[in-house]
């Protein structure tokens, strides 16, 4: 029983959801109307079909309307069938635009450096938590590709970007694993052009997005800064640090040493943190992971189901389906 109520509610439903693309054609059941009337006048029905049919005639008037009803009904569905019936489709289209992100994370030998806190207290390595920081960012990222690169006086691709996020954390778990040499930012093969280089050939993302995280500065020259900004503002890249240890603790004083990599991360649109602890690290990657949120754009599609045809048929039927009540009923002409 309810699953018959149901039929009944999706055919109900489906029929409400019809849609007439010439409206206008539905002025000739006025037509339809007029003709089945004046049929009716001209043509009354006569019943002579079998003896027991003329017995039972007064107790069946509804007989006489028969063919009438089939043959308004006829006209009704050509009708309707002429002014093109159709049910609208709705098709959504959700697309994610998405960013193409390259995580560096410095293993030079500083990073090797407990954390210790205002108390004096240790909090691990700071290799370590800079780990833990990117897996926790990796794993808010759904939907986005994701490269890792680790540097000391070179870069190391330590992973392609991929939307595979899984494998990124797995390549994240090897990171404090190797922690020695210097830390190399402006050169040809540091984390900001070894990036740029591997996006100019793999990029597809409209926005790229580095981050990297380091205890070290950079001496970059003006020209240097030039050159770094221009090709990645072409890359449509944006470039945020995590600055690791006590000379990044308070980002407002000035130090000759940091201005150059302010510079730069000021001239991508991008940020600097401070972070001493583990807890630091989670909170600029999650304060990044907002700034950086992709976003899902909706297309909403409305194509058309002609559903003419069974009209057409309908109209066939009902016509046939009269031609066979005038032939039972025997109407005069």
């Amino acid at each position: 029983m309810h699953h018959i109520y149901s039929t009944v509610l999706d055919f109900y439903a489906l029929l409400t959801s019809v849609r007439l693309l010439e409206k206008n054609m539905l002025w000739l059941c006025v037509l339809s109307v007029a003709l089945m009337l004046i049929r009716r006048w001209r043509q009354p029905a006569e019943l002579v079909t079998t003896v027991a049919v003329q017995k039972n005639l007064p107790t069946l008037p509804a007989i006489s309307l028969i063919p009438q009803g089939l043959f308004l009904l006829a006209l009704l569905s050509i009708n309707v069938w002429l002014a093109k019936p159709v049910i609208p489709l709705i098709a959504e289209t959700r697309t994610m635009e998405t960013r193409d992100i390259f995580i560096a994370v410095d293993k030079s030998g500083s990073m090797d450096t407990i954390i210790k806190d205002a108390e004096g207290n240790e909090h691990g390595r700071r290799i370590d938590a800079a780990a833990h920081a990117v897996d926790f960012f990796v794993a808010r990222r759904q939907g986005d590709r994701i490269g890792l690169a680790v540097f000391d006086d070179n870069t190391y691709l330590h992973w392609p970007m991929t939307d595979d996020l899984q494998i990124i954390r797995k390549k994240t778990e090897l990171i404090p694993r190797f922690v020695n040499g210097g830390t190399n930012i402006e050169g040809t093969t540091g984390p900001i052009q070894s990036v740029i280089d591997y996006w100019k050939e793999y990029g597809t993302a409209k926005t790229k997005v580095l981050i990297f995280v380091s205890d070290g500065d950079a001496p970059l020259t003006p020209e240097r800064i030039a050159e770094l900004t221009k090709e990645m503002n072409a890359l449509g890249g944006k470039l945020y640090m995590l600055g690791v240890g006590e000379t990044w603790n308070d980002l407002s004083k000035t130090d000759e040493k940091q201005e150059p990599l302010k510079k730069l991360v000021a001239a991508l649109g991008g940020k600097i943190y401070s972070v001493a602890d583990e807890q630091q690290m989670l909170d600029a990657v999650a304060d990044i992971d907002k700034l950086e949120k992709s976003t899902v754009k909706v297309e909403i599609n409305e194509t058309f189901r002609d559903v003419s045809i069974y009209f057409a048929f309908a109209s066939c039927l009902l016509f046939s389906l009269f031609l066979a009540s005038v032939a039972f009923t025997r109407e005069r002409a």
